[in-house]
């Protein structure tokens, strides 16, 4: 059972959901969603870790409940967390970070390496312009302008078969994008990519690294980025079978395991 709390800051408020009986681990894994979802894409995980581990999942700053924000960079985000985990004294870090869920991960470890542990990417992409052609990265400047182009409705209908599935996977990420809205998701969208190509060096992890895509995963290069991010960092790389972009939702029993190996071995 999580209990949900939050905290107040000049620039927004941000919800975040913490295990209510704490279990004796002094491991928290801290779940971040991809960009335009919210905690709800961590649902599959947390009967299965909750027992176990301390566990967090959070709205980051425009998604779910944590709207209305102003001023988003991935400084002020990484301090909010940071604020979040320091008031709940959590140690022993594992950072899940899903997609752009993944950026927030990294941004956080590279200014407080030593308060993680682990980082395990599912569909993300690194950070640092050495992986990108600049031709790639046109997307991404004008994603926002692109998706604006298109009805709400329609949208939400293409992307949630494109990044699932399932059809409890789809179905999830079709009412995430329904209850966010057109408005909030170019605006989430656009301030997280105009972040994302700020950062031009790559993170230094202080520990190994575990790296997760689906087998059906088609958004962007996100297998490419992965194979190329393992092979220059010696990570470890999984590709989760029936699964696409929301890797953990599609396939939460193979994906669950994976990562609950991986816990050990860092412990």
């Amino acid at each position: 059972m999580l209990k949900e709390k939050s905290i107040k800051t000049e620039i927004g408020k941000v919800y975040y959901w913490i295990n209510n009986n704490l279990p004796d681990s002094d491991v928290c894994i801290v779940f971040c969603h991809g960009l335009t979802a919210d905690h709800s894409l961590f649902e599959k995980q947390i009967d299965f870790f909750s027992p176990k581990y301390q566990i967090l999942l959070w709205d980051i700053p425009l998604h779910g409940k944590s709207i209305p924000y102003e001023n988003f960079t991935y400084d002020n985000v990484v301090s909010d967390l940071n604020t979040i985990i320091e008031r709940e004294r959590l140690s022993k870090l594992i950072f899940v970070g899903q997609s752009g869920g993944g950026y927030i991960s990294q941004a956080y470890i590279s200014q407080y390496p030593d308060k993680a542990r682990g980082f395990v990417g599912i569909g993300t992409t690194p950070f640092g312009m050495k992986y990108y052609k600049k031709s790639e990265l046109f997307w991404v400047k004008h994603f926002a302008t692109m998706a604006s182009l298109y009805p709400y409705s329609v949208y939400c209908k293409a992307c949630s078969r494109k990044v699932a599935v399932t059809s409890e996977a789809r179905q999830n990420m079709f009412k995430t994008w329904a209850r966010l809205g057109k408005k909030n998701m170019l605006k989430a969208t656009k301030a997280v990519y105009q972040e994302f190509l700020k950062v031009k060096e790559s993170v230094r992890f202080p520990f190994p690294i575990l790296l997760t895509y689906g087998e059906y995963d088609r958004v962007g290069l996100v297998a490419k980025y992965n194979q190329n991010w393992a092979k220059k960092t010696d990570a470890k790389l999984e590709v989760i079978k029936n699964a696409s972009h929301n890797a953990n939702f599609d396939n939460p029993v193979e994906f669950n395991l994976i990562l609950e190996e991986y816990i050990k071995e860092r412990m």
